[in-house]
């Protein structure tokens, strides 16, 4: 199995889609030994055989990103997967940011799903995978339960090794930081005391496609 990956990882939000994972599971008798950590996938999981240069890559494209805004609305599934996930609806500059990792991602890995390098991506938090027969059951059961209509702003991006992380990138403050450093209460005011301040001074422009008229939606998905 391709062993790295970069995501985003929620802040306090994922206490809330922590809580609904861990519900279903209860409620469907879905057995993990993993515990939930809520994500928004953006490249892989992938091989390569320069890790250092996808580190510096990588890095070279988040820094160009500062303020990376989306929304979470509702649920759907993936039928042909067997997953359940919470809808993301993301902003110009989250499409943005995936479309420009892939780019610069794709000429130096291997082993990455075939959707990673299309035009088009179904963003998402995954709830359930595996789900088989209560697909359509667990879609239900959280459309019913939890009213899901939020907008976040994503803060942190990791680059892991088989779900342990190696370095983590702060997107507002536009540096590294160890897995010790990242995890600090200091750390996480700093990240959103500089996520607040990035907000003010770029006066960002989400451009959700749901705002957008059809000629602009049709636009966004132009080929690398």
């Amino acid at each position: 199995m391709p062993r790295y990956l970069n995501e985003i990882r929620l802040g306090k939000e994922k206490r809330f889609f922590r809580d609904i994972i861990q519900d279903v599971r209860q409620q469907f008798g879905l057995h993990s030994s993993k515990r939930p950590v809520p994500h928004i996938t953006l490249f892989g999981p992938y091989d390569t055989k320069q890790g250092g240069i996808v580190k510096t890559r990588t890095q070279n494209v988040l820094s160009e990103y500062r303020v990376v805004p989306f929304r979470v609305i509702g649920f759907d599934m993936f039928a042909d997967t067997n997953v359940v996930y919470a809808n993301v609806e993301p902003s110009k500059q989250l499409q943005e940011v995936r479309r420009d990792l892939a780019a610069t991602l794709e000429p130096i890995t291997y082993n990455y799903r075939t959707w990673d390098v299309e035009t088009t991506y179904e963003f998402h938090i995954t709830i359930a995978t595996n789900l088989g027969e209560q697909l359509t059951s667990v879609l239900q059961y959280v459309r019913r339960e939890y009213d899901v209509e939020m907008e976040i702003y994503a803060t942190r991006v990791p680059a892991l090794d088989r779900r342990s992380i190696m370095w983590e990138w702060d997107l507002p403050r536009s540096v590294e930081l160890s897995n010790q450093k990242a995890t600090t209460k200091q750390s996480w005011e700093k990240t959103m005391e500089a996520l607040d301040q990035q907000k003010e001074q770029t006066k960002v422009d989400p451009q959700y496609p749901s705002e957008r008229g059809f000629l602009d939606r049709l636009l966004q998905w132009r080929p690398y």
